[in-house]
């Protein structure tokens, strides 16, 4: 008989760089991407001041969905009853993260699942690893454009069956199958890693809880 393979899930939680960081990386504004057409001279230097501001702002408040702009500051996995959180610096964190995968890729009976993982967070660990010198072992990531469907699973994509356009969000996927949703949202997750530790532990622990019990229902029912 086939054995079951054990099903782990992830999730991981990111912030921008400081705002400092991320005007140093942005560069220089180009003035003359902004179209002024037929305005005046001051009208027209308001529109390009204000368009330079939202150049840094933007960068600014996406910055957490960037490898660019952002970085890892928490990661979350789940096996069974077994949670396990991760804290601190990415130096810290991402080492004991792959060490983790490749111990379980070996092994050969594990699949490690995530919620839009494959377009989020696996390119975004792998990039932020290459910046802060982390070593990555090579058997995880993708020799193609894709991730190892025999390792890694993403339910969005299970979900979406062929059609990207066909989004859903994690609350709403886990409520189709009567799972409980989420207990927050996770946009500003590093500044409530801030000032609220143990809510945003609580928000992580969630996140991964209700993950796990989404994977098991759907790997369930294809495997």
């Amino acid at each position: 008989m086939k054995r079951e393979k054990r099903i782990i899930a992830f999730d991981i939680e990111t912030s921008p760089l400081p705002r400092e960081r991320i005007i140093e990386l942005a560069g220089d504004f180009d003035e003359n991407s902004v179209k002024t057409g037929n305005l005046g001279l001051e009208k027209a230097m308001e529109k390009i001041a204000k368009a330079k501001e939202n150049f840094i702002e933007d960068k600014v408040d996406r910055g957490a969905l960037s490898a660019e702009y952002g970085f890892v500051v928490a990661i979350g996995i789940k096996e069974g009853d077994e949670e396990r959180l991760l804290f601190g610096s990415e130096e810290e964190m991402l080492p004991k993260f792959w060490t983790m995968v490749l111990n379980d890729y070996c092994e050969g009976d594990a699949l490690w699942v995530g919620f839009n993982s494959n377009n989020f967070d696996l390119p975004f660990l792998l990039r932020r690893s290459l910046i802060a010198g982390v070593k990555v072992p090579k058997e995880v990531i993708p020799v193609t454009r894709y991730w190892s469907q025999n390792f890694w699973k993403d339910l969005m994509e299970i979900w979406q069956a062929g059609d990207f356009k066909a989004t859903i969000s994690l609350d709403r996927m886990c409520k189709a199958f009567g799972i409980e949703g989420k207990n927050g949202s996770g946009k500003y997750f590093w500044k409530l890693l801030e000032d609220e530790p143990d809510r945003a532990e609580e928000y992580l622990q969630n996140d991964i809880r209700i993950t796990y019990k989404l994977a098991k229902k759907v790997l369930n029912c294809i495997l």
